[in-house]
C-alpha cells in the first residue's frame, strides 16, 4: 500500500530540470500514504514517484519507482495483489527470475509476460502506472471495485496523476476551479461521483478501467471488467449447495488476504459482515486475532456488545474505544484529507478509529462491501415493496420503469432532491435544477418487484460503494498509514454471487424476509445469533444534533458569511429558511446542513486556499481563521 504520483510530458519534451523537486513536492502531499520510504525517477519525458508503505517484502530491494528486464519496464504500483504468490509460479515456470520477494515485480513481470491481459490474472486491489521504454507507451490501471484511487490531469503539454488530487495540486500552474456539474452531483449524494472530480481538468480513473497513453498525446482506454449479470436459472439450486460454494470461496478470499510481513488485524463493529471476517481469520492465527471496536457512548449507535460477544467468542486480543463529542473537531482534518467535498459523517469515525488501530498494527481487514454484494441494506428490501407487478412494461418517459426506480431510490438515499434543487438552488447551480445526480438509467432499467434489490445493489456497486464507502476506507486509513482490505470485495467471489437471482440472497429466515439471508445463513454456525439477526446500525454520528446545539454557532456563521452567499450555490432567503427550522427544531435539515458547510470548509480549504494544509478553525467556536493562501 502506496501512494504513486507521475507526471509525462507529451510531444517529445524532456522533463525540466527542476523535475525532482516538483516530483518531490507532490509526494509531500502524500506522505501519510508511505512514509516507510520514497523514491523519484526521472528519465526523458517520464517522471515516477512512490511513497512507500511497506507490507510485503519489506526490504529496500522491493522499493519503488521498480525496473526490471535491464530498465525497460518500470512502474508505481500502489495496493496489493493477493494472488502474486501463484503468479511467481506461473511466471518463473516461463523463464523469468525475481530478485525480491515482492507482489510490485510479479506485477511489472507479469505486464512484461501478458501484456495489458494481466489485469484479468490479478485479484487484489490496485492502481498502477508502468513504462514500457521500447514501446513509448504509459499504462495505467485502477481495480475492479475501485479500492484503489487513481487521478489524472492531461493537457497538450503533460500528463499528470497520483493517488490523491492534493498532489496534482502540488504541480505548478494546475488551476483550481470547481465544477459545478460535479458540485450538484455532491449535494444530491454526500459525494463526488463519476469521472469528472470536483476540479476543473482533473479525472479519475474509473474502477475497472485501463488506459495507455502515448507521448504523442494518444490515449486509448477501455473497461476490463464488470460484475457479470444474473443468470435465472441459477434460481432452483439447494440452499446447501449455494452455502457450501459460499464458505469455501470466502475462506479463500480471507486467507489471501492474511498474507503479510507485518502485524495484521481486524475492525470488528459487531455487525454481520465484520463479524464473519473474525470469525473465518481467527482460526486462522497462530496467535490471538488482535480486533478493534468502536462505542458512541450517549452521542450515537453503540454496537461494542456485539463485537464484545464475537471477540469472546474468538479469544481474539480485543480493543475497543470510545468516541465523544470532540470527534467533531477532526473535521478540518477530514475535509483536506479527502480533498474533493465529501459529507459522509462516519468518516469522523473511521478516521479516527484508524488511527488508534495504527498504534498496534499495519494492515486491518474490513468487512466493507458485503451488503452491496449480498444485497444487505434494508433499503434494497423497500425498493421492491408497494410497487406494482407491472412496473418492468410501465413507460414513463424514455426511460419507463429506470426512472421510477431512479427517482424512488432518490427519495431514500438523496441529500439535496427535487424540491430543495428546485427551491433552493442559487445563480451558480441553477442549470442543473431539474438534473437528479449522477445517472443510474443503466442499472435500473427492468426493474420490477422481483430484482428491484439486485438492480439497486448494481447501481451502488457503479456509485455509493467505489465514491463513498471504498473513498472512505481508503482516505480514512491511509491518512494514518494504515492499510485495509476488504474479503468480501474478491471479485471471484463477487461474480459468484452476482450470478445468483435476488431470491438466492434474500430469503426468509426465522420468520421474516431477510436481506442478506444468504450470508447470514452460513455463518449461523460461526457468529453469535444475535449478531446476525438484529437491526442493522453502522457507524452513524449525530450530526443532526450537532447542527442544531454544539455547533450551531459555527454553522450558521460559515454559512451565512458573505463569501459563502457571494459564490451563488444557494438562495440566500431558502438557506436563512433552512437554518432557522432546522436550530428552532421545526425540521430536520441536518444532513442537507452537514452536507453544505463541508462543501464551504472544502471551498475555504482548496479554492480560497492553498490547500497545503487543513483549515485553522474552532469548530466548537465560531470563528474560522482560514487556510494558508
Amino acid at each position: 500500500m502506496c501512494g504513486i504520483a507521475g507526471v509525462l510530458k507529451l510531444r517529445s519534451e524532456s522533463l525540466p530540470g527542476n523535475a525532482r523537486d516538483v516530483l518531490g513536492d507532490m509526494l509531500d502531499a502524500i506522505h501519510h500514504r508511505g512514509p516507510d520510504g520514497f523514491g523519484i525517477d526521472v528519465d526523458g519525458p517520464l517522471g515516477l514517484a512512490h511513497k512507500r508503505l511497506a507490507i510485503i517484502d519489506i526490504d529496500d530491494r522491493s522499493a519503488q519507482p521498480m525496473r526490471v528486464l535491464d530498465g525497460r519496464y518500470r512502474i508505481v504500483f500502489n495496493g496489493e495483489i493477493y494472488n502474486y504468490q501463484s503468479l511467481a509460479k506461473e511466471l518463473a515456470a516461463a523463464g523469468y527470475s525475481f530478485r525480491t520477494t515482492s507482489d510490485t515485480e510479479v506485477l511489472l513481470l507479469g505486464y512484461a509476460h501478458w501484456g495489458h491481459a494481466v489485469l484479468d490474472r490479478l485479484r487484489g486491489m490496485f492502481a498502477f502506472a508502468i513504462w514500457d521504454v521500447q514501446r513509448q507507451e504509459l499504462f495505467a490501471a485502477r481495480d475492479r471495485f475501485g479500492k484503489k484511487p487513481f487521478f489524472y490531469r492531461q493537457t497538450s503539454t503533460e500528463f499528470l496523476f497520483a493517488s490523491e488530487i492534493k498532489a496534482i495540486l502540488r504541480y505548478p500552474d494546475v488551476p483550481r476551479v470547481p465544477v459545478m456539474e460535479t458540485i450538484h452531483d455532491y449535494l444530491g449524494l454526500g459525494y463526488c461521483t463519476g469521472e469528472k472530480t470536483a476540479f476543473e481538468g482533473i479525472m479519475r480513473l474509473p474502477p475497472a478501467t485501463a488506459m495507455v497513453l502515448r507521448p504523442d498525446g494518444e490515449v486509448r482506454r477501455w473497461r476490463y471488467w464488470t460484475l457479470p449479470e444474473v443468470d435465472e436459472s441459477l434460481a432452483d439450486r439447494p440452499t446447501d449447495e449455494l452455502l457450501e460454494e459460499f464458505m469455501a470461496l470466502f475462506d479463500e478470499s480471507v486467507a489471501l488476504r492474511m498474507i503479510a510481513d507485518v502485524p495484521i488485524g481486524c475492525f470488528l463493529s459487531g455487525g454481520v459482515d465484520s463479524s464473519a471476517v473474525v470469525a473465518r481469520m481467527a482460526p486462522r492465527m497462530s496467535e490471538p486475532l488482535k480486533t478493534f471496536s468502536v462505542g458512541f457512548g450517549n452521542i450515537g449507535n453503540d454496537e461494542l456488545q456485539f463485537a464484545k460477544a464475537v471477540a469472546d467468542r474468538y479469544e481474539t486480543e480485543h480493543r475497543d474505544f470510545q468516541m465523544d463529542y470532540s470527534l467533531i473537531d477532526v473535521l478540518p482534518q477530514i475535509i483536506w484529507n479527502y480533498g474533493e467535498p465529501y459529507a459522509d459523517s462516519s468518516a469522523l469515525v473511521t478516521y479516527a478509529l484508524s488511527k488508534e488501530i495504527r498504534r498496534h498494527v499495519t494492515v486491518a481487514v474490513t468487512g466493507d462491501g458485503g451488503d452491496e454484494i449480498f444485497l444487505g441494506y434494508s433499503r434494497y428490501l423497500r425498493m421492491g415493496q408497494d410497487l406494482p407487478a407491472n412496473l418492468a412494461s410501465r413507460r414513463v418517459g424514455p426511460f419507463g420503469s429506470a426512472l421510477l426506480m431512479r427517482d424512488r431510490y432518490e427519495r431514500i438515499v438523496g441529500k439535496f432532491r427535487d424540491e430543495h434543487r428546485l427551491r433552493g438552488y442559487g445563480p451558480a447551480l441553477l442549470p442543473f435544477c431539474l438534473n437528479p445526480p449522477s445517472d443510474w438509467f443503466a442499472r435500473m432499467e427492468g426493474a420490477t418487484p422481483a430484482n428491484a434489490a439486485e438492480r439497486t445493489a448494481r447501481a451502488d456497486v457503479d456509485t455509493y460503494l467505489p465514491d463513498d464507502l471504498l473513498v472512505k476506507a481508503d482516505i480514512a486509513t491511509m491518512a494514518h498509514s494504515l492499510e485495509g482490505r476488504s474479503p468480501l470485495l474478491d471479485h471471484v467471489l463477487a461474480e459468484w454471487a452476482a450470478r445468483l437471482p435476488q431470491s438466492s440472497r434474500i430469503y426468509q429466515r426465522h420468520g421474516e424476509l431477510q436481506a442478506k439471508a444468504l450470508l447470514k445463513h452460513a455463518m449461523e454456525p460461526h457468529v453469535p445469533e444475535q449478531c446476525l439477526y438484529r437491526r442493522k446500525m453502522g457507524f452513524s454520528v449525530p450530526v443532526a444534533h450537532w447542527m442544531a446545539h454544539d455547533i450551531a454557532d459555527f454553522v450558521y456563521d460559515t454559512l451565512t458569511a458573505q463569501r459563502f452567499r457571494e459564490r451563488g450555490l444557494l438562495d440566500s432567503a431558502y438557506l436563512d429558511n433552512m437554518l432557522g427550522q432546522h436550530i428552532s427544531g421545526t425540521e430536520d435539515h441536518g444532513t442537507r446542513l452537514w452536507t453544505l458547510l463541508c462543501l464551504e470548509l472544502w471551498y475555504q480549504t482548496y479554492i480560497d486556499g492553498d490547500g497545503r494544509q487543513p483549515l485553522t478553525v474552532d469548530v466548537r467556536g465560531s470563528e474560522t481563521q482560514g487556510a494558508a493562501a
